[in-house]
């Protein structure tokens, strides 16, 4: 199911320039966006907590989580094994496919932002952002949800914590 999903999403590659370009910004530089909308944020006081926990998880989730899971799982990408795929952006990487780390970063700074108004916003762009991680060939549909998974429960688990020290203005 996995690998069939991946070419539902794969095959709309290729077939219009447009959306083609459309894909490789979302699955390449559209996190740094992404992120410094984030940062942009942190000049309202009242979402620096938000802003905080958004950072803080999408460093502990890619940095810690996700890399240890990468290197025991080593699981290879769509381009190394499937055939007649449309790779659009060149990644030279082999294995570490599962999880996804920019997703995780995605749906972090997203989840981060849980109960504010740029919660949907966020979700949507982390969405986009990571299923063109699909469609440029570099990542199978589980990597996508894995991540979001592993997401969420860094940035509840951080919440969590936070409350309980009430550090940067959280309240249970």
């Amino acid at each position: 199911m996995n690998e069939a999903l991946f070419h539902v999403i794969n095959n709309l590659a290729g077939k219009s320039h447009v959306l083609d370009a459309l894909g490789i910004f979302l699955a390449d530089k559209f996190l740094y966006v992404f992120f410094a909308i984030v940062i942009g944020l942190w000049l309202s006081r009242k979402l620096r907590p938000n802003v905080y926990l958004a950072l803080g998880s999408a460093l502990i989730a890619r940095g810690i989580i996700v890399e240890i899971l990468k290197r025991i799982i080593n699981h290879p990408r769509p381009y190394e094994i499937l055939q007649n795929i449309h790779q659009l952006l060149a990644d030279n990487e082999h294995g570490m496919s599962f999880p996804s780390g920019h997703a995780v970063i995605y749906f972090s700074l997203a989840f981060g932002f849980w109960k504010t108004e740029y919660f949907w916003p966020f979700f949507v762009a982390a969405t986009l952002g990571s299923l063109a991680r699909v469609f440029v060939g570099v990542h199978y549909p589980a990597d996508i949800v894995t991540s979001a998974v592993i997401a969420l429960l860094t940035v509840w688990v951080i919440k969590k914590a936070l409350n309980h020290s009430r550090l940067f203005g959280f309240r249970a």
